[in-house]
């Protein structure tokens, strides 16, 4: 009886191959995922920065007398806006100069606008703080 020896890889190699590969490309698809979630979280910042500076440029352009007149005797208001994905709060503030200052006259407008994103562990913001006066 003739024994023929057949060419190939056995079991053991194969596997052994399959593994190598595995521990090759398991830290190249972390990488890629790493860099899907940065590139996506970017996105969201991005988007809520313009939304924030969207939201300043609305309220700074009211004027300072129109702030006043909405505020109406208060020291403090608030809006909020629900976007979608987004929430987009403003907070205006008086502020009396004389407080800030030694001999200040008049008074500013302490703008904050927040824009969120995101629930629970994974929410995050933005802010931009701005200021409108007057008798400055």
């Amino acid at each position: 009886m003739v024994i023929t020896r057949e060419e190939g890889f056995s079991l053991l190699e194969v596997i052994a191959a399959v593994t190598v590969l595995g521990l090759i490309l398991l830290p190249v698809y972390s990488m890629f995922a790493g860099g899907t979630f940065a590139a996506l979280s970017g996105r969201h910042e991005t988007v809520a920065v313009t939304l924030a500076q969207e939201g300043m440029e609305e309220i700074k352009g009211r004027g300072y007398g129109q702030l006043r007149e909405y505020m109406a005797g208060r020291e403090e208001a608030s809006l909020e806006e629900n976007l979608g994905f987004y929430k987009r709060k403003a907070a205006m503030q008086i502020l009396q100069l004389g407080e800030i200052t030694a001999g200040g006259d008049g008074e500013i407008i302490v703008i904050k606008v927040t824009v969120s994103w995101g629930e629970g562990e994974g929410s995050r913001s933005v802010s931009l703080t701005s200021f409108l006066g007057k008798g400055l």
